[in-house]
């Protein structure tokens, strides 16, 4: 799926584990906030199937209320972060979400335990600094720091869960390497215009058993 959001070229590919219902606990959001700028994100719910589903829908629309008003990225994953706790104790997400504005071309961005963005620019592909902040539904009080990163021209950017890049038999590190390595591919073979679908496109699948996302962001 490709779209435009408020000037930000996204596109996105999800894959679920469980095939007989379709299900699972892995979301993305990219929507249009009020006064032109965007919030992206991923996440993870531990587990996949309908009980995985379930609290993804859960968070994913309280994490779209939020941002429409006007919260940014370390304010929602805090909010998400009590909610799981008190809801759902037995259960535990991963997520990272950024508010990219337009007008600065700035990302302002937050994590709750989960792997980092990349960044692909003309010099390569890397992640970006991570802000701490633990996985959510497991400490009521904790919070969650904010980094800002401005964006240049053609740059693009990735988030993941840990399905696009977790294999059996390697760290997960390399799994993110080798997804920085299919990016850095695409970014060099692809006319400017396509290089946001064929990343997307030519992005290996790490772990066929479990839900895993994709998105990438394009500035436009």
């Amino acid at each position: 799926m490709q779209d435009d959001v408020n000037g930000v070229r996204v596109a996105v590919r999800c894959e679920v584990a469980d095939r007989i219902a379709n299900v699972g606990g892995d979301w993305y959001l990219s929507i249009a906030l009020p006064g032109g700028d965007v919030m992206l994100a991923v996440g993870d719910v531990m587990g996949h199937g309908p009980t995985a589903a379930a609290t993804m829908v859960q968070l994913r629309a309280a994490m779209t209320r939020l941002a429409l008003a006007g919260d940014e990225p370390g304010a929602v994953l805090s909010a998400l972060n009590r909610m799981l706790c008190r809801r759902n104790p037995t259960m535990i997400a991963t997520a990272v979400c950024g508010r990219f504005r337009p007008a600065d071309r700035t990302l302002t961005w937050a994590r709750a335990g989960h792997l980092p963005i990349l960044r692909a620019t003309a010099d390569g592909v890397s992640p970006l600094f991570q802000p701490p902040g633990m996985a959510l539904g497991v400490d009521p009080a904790a919070r969650y720091c904010q980094a800002v990163v401005e964006l240049r021209a053609g740059e693009l950017l990735f988030m993941y869960t840990d399905g696009v890049v977790e294999q059996r038999d390697q760290a997960i590190d390399q799994g993110v390497q080798d997804l920085a390595e299919d990016v850095r591919l695409a970014m060099r073979t692809s006319a400017p215009g396509e290089r946001l679908r064929n990343a997307i496109d030519h992005a290996r699948r790490g772990n066929p058993d479990d839900d895993a996302c994709l998105l990438a962001a394009e500035p436009v």
